[in-house]
């Protein structure tokens, strides 16, 4: 990463102007796609469940990966991406929405997502099957809502108290605190920061990685990969680096940031969406190589479903969308310095990975005699339409009361920066507070 080290000694203070049009009309859409989702898939509710299912696993995975991002540049101390991490933290705005749709999506969608293993009209599919029964102590669903709230509990819990640390030093005496030496708060908040991004980073890979088990694996029963949660979580995280190049184009203009978001910023974060995009295919070619030249049995059912129709097409669509048109692409110097353009392919890998969630569990349990056809469709896109408006409506309530970039005093408690901490041998330097 090329190091763009020369931090401003005084920085304005950035909030997004209050928006009602944003945040009501954001919250408005959320309701009105996702009950206009259910309205119209008629006499196949299923439908409407399974756009549920598969929206919450991709917006929840940008909000979470979103956070970790910031988690990532943090603990590297990468000072490189100062002027951009906010855009990344403010994805910790839609963890409590997360977090209350989820029970919901998971109860009133039980018998759709696991009927096949779950108990229904007076049977249950687990009796008789060697394979359920090995595995039925796991395929509980009282046990699986109790282990996956407590996961996510932990999980956004970690994301919104390091969110708390990183706004610290800036919010002390506007409202956080009453005053006192704001670099020793900045300090204080930056080596806490530290300890909680670890235990964050972990709680992701384990949380992540348990509920694309839960959410996707367990909709095949027999089916098994260690890598699948590996998959899950890092394709939040690019999905995440995605939305934070798109929130910080759509915004470095209206809020005044060109001076401080610049070339260097989209060249260095354009690589990562670069580099993210060949692990992304690293990781699914590991998958699938080990069950195609292996023949196993039931690990074949899980891409049998997929490769043919009627979602063989969209499993194109997402391979070219997150690592063939990205990778070809990204590959000039030049064109990962162009906002417009940068931002443009990051769209494409976001299209990708919402079907890629599609992708990842909705062949597994679609029921085409039963439920009718499936595809991408309207109540699907009413669906993606209400998440996003959600998305977007507590996004910009973050960006209204927070500040977008990061006060000197927050900037330098960074290790090595223009101002140094008490420490031996070394002298301790006072910057004012933006």
């Amino acid at each position: 990463m090329s190091h763009n080290d020369s931090h401003p000694s005084t920085l304005p203070l950035r909030m997004a102007p209050a928006s009602a049009a944003l945040v009501i009309g954001g919250l408005v859409l959320g309701v009105l796609g996702i009950a206009l989702a259910f309205l119209l898939s008629g006499d196949h509710p299923q439908r409407a469940l399974s756009a549920l299912h598969f929206n919450w696993m991709f917006w929840s995975s940008v909000a979470i990966g979103m956070v970790m991002f910031s988690v990532a540049l943090h603990l590297t101390h990468a000072r490189w991406a100062w002027s951009i991490k906010r855009f990344s933290l403010a994805g910790a705005a839609f963890l409590p929405v997360s977090f209350v749709i989820f029970p919901f999506m998971l109860f009133f969608g039980r018998y759709v997502y696991f009927h096949h293993w779950i108990e229904h009209d007076g049977h249950n599919p687990i009796h008789g099957d060697a394979i359920l029964e090995a595995k039925a102590a796991w395929l509980s669903f009282p046990g699986m809502m109790v282990r996956d709230i407590v996961a996510l509990a932990v999980l956004y819990g970690l994301a919104l108290l390091f969110t708390y640390h990183q706004l610290r030093p800036d919010m002390h005496g506007r409202g956080w605190g009453n005053g006192g030496d704001a670099v020793a708060v900045a300090e204080d908040a930056y080596r806490k920061n530290l300890k909680i991004g670890v235990f964050t980073a972990l709680a992701f890979a384990f949380g992540w990685g348990l509920i694309g088990i839960d959410l996707g694996m367990t909709t095949l029963p027999h089916f098994f990969s260690t890598m699948l949660p590996v998959a899950f979580f890092i394709s939040a995280f690019h999905s995440a680096i995605a939305m934070t190049i798109v929130m910080a184009v759509l915004h470095r203009k209206s809020l005044g940031l060109e001076a401080y978001i610049t070339e260097k910023q989209f060249h260095d974060i354009g690589k990562l969406l670069f580099a993210f995009a060949v692990f992304w295919m690293y990781i699914n070619w590991s998958q699938y190589v080990v069950i195609w030249y292996g023949l196993l049995p039931h690990e074949q059912e899980y891409f049998v479903r997929k490769f043919n129709d009627p979602f063989g097409g969209y499993v194109m669509a997402a391979v070219m969308l997150i690592f063939v048109v990205p990778f070809f692409g990204l590959l000039p110097r030049a064109i990962k310095k162009m906002a417009p353009i940068l931002a443009g392919f990051a769209c494409l890998v976001l299209v990708g990975h919402w079907l890629e969630r599609f992708l990842i569990a909705t062949p597994n349990y679609w029921e085409s005699e039963q439920w009718g056809p499936i595809g991408i469709g309207l109540p699907e896109i009413l669906m993606a339409l209400g998440f996003l408006g959600l998305f977007v409506a507590s996004y910009r309530l973050f960006l209204q009361r927070y500040p977008v970039i990061p006060s000197p005093v927050s900037l330098n408690a960074i290790p090595n920066g223009l101002v140094t901490f008490a420490r031996p041998s070394r002298t301790t330097a006072t910057v004012a507070e933006a």
